[in-house]
């Protein structure tokens, strides 16, 4: 099948969702991100699930980024606050952000380990600008850099969506779904088709699995 010259052994067929590292190197990378896990005690009743504070230069922000190596001085910021669709998410009163911003894929132009918390006050401070200063209503909080999406999710350079898809050629560069070398095998997941974000990786399962069920009829 597909010219194949292995095959698995021991099942009829193998997902594997873990991450392109040797392709993704070969490559460019996505952005990485800067993550605040906040819990908060008190509701904001001006912000909604889902807010995107814009930066005043987009430009600048993704040259910083792509270019410099350098997080964004003044960068667009993602809130996501779920309690206000499920209020179970957070205690009665309080409210749990979800905040982030991109940053740079690792490599040694950025200390994120002796900059961290001051870009975490930077970021705070420029939620407070609009109008939203969450600082003294934080009772939980969890700081999330590159470094830490990169050793908790096995992520080359801690990027968010594999290698850069900053091209009219990169969707067809991503690994296929199905293995042309070894029979049986399928790939899911955020660097392999069709791209990063909770909804391709879950459309990547959803190929894949198709992709297992087409082949196994054929056997």
């Amino acid at each position: 099948m597909n010219g194949s010259a292995y095959r698995t052994r021991g099942a009829s067929a193998i997902i594997h969702n873990s991450q392109f590292t040797i392709h993704n190197s070969l490559f460019d990378s996505s952005c990485s991100g800067f993550i605040l896990l906040l819990g908060v005690s008190k509701q904001f009743a001006e912000l909604a699930h889902h807010n995107i504070l814009f930066s005043p230069d987009y430009p600048a922000e993704f040259e910083a980024i792509f270019e410099q190596g350098q997080p964004p001085d003044d960068p667009t910021i993602y809130i996501a606050i779920t309690s206000k669709t499920d209020p179970q998410h957070a205690p009665e009163g309080g409210e749990n952000w979800f905040v982030l911003v991109n940053a740079p894929p690792l490599d040694d132009r950025y200390d994120w380990h002796a900059n961290q918390q001051a870009y975490r006050d930077r970021i705070l401070q420029k939620i407070a600008d609009f109008g939203f200063d969450v600082r003294e209503h934080i009772v939980a909080e969890q700081v999330l850099t590159p470094h830490d999406l990169a050793e908790g999710s096995g992520a080359w350079r801690g990027a968010l969506y594999g290698a850069s898809p900053n091209s009219p050629w990169a969707a067809f560069k991503r690994p296929h779904n199905r293995s042309k070398q070894i029979e049986g095998l399928y790939f899911a997941g955020g660097t392999t088709h069709p791209g990063g974000g909770v909804p391709m990786v879950t459309l990547s399962g959803k190929v894949a699995a198709e992709l297992v069920l087409e082949d196994l009829q054929k056997r």
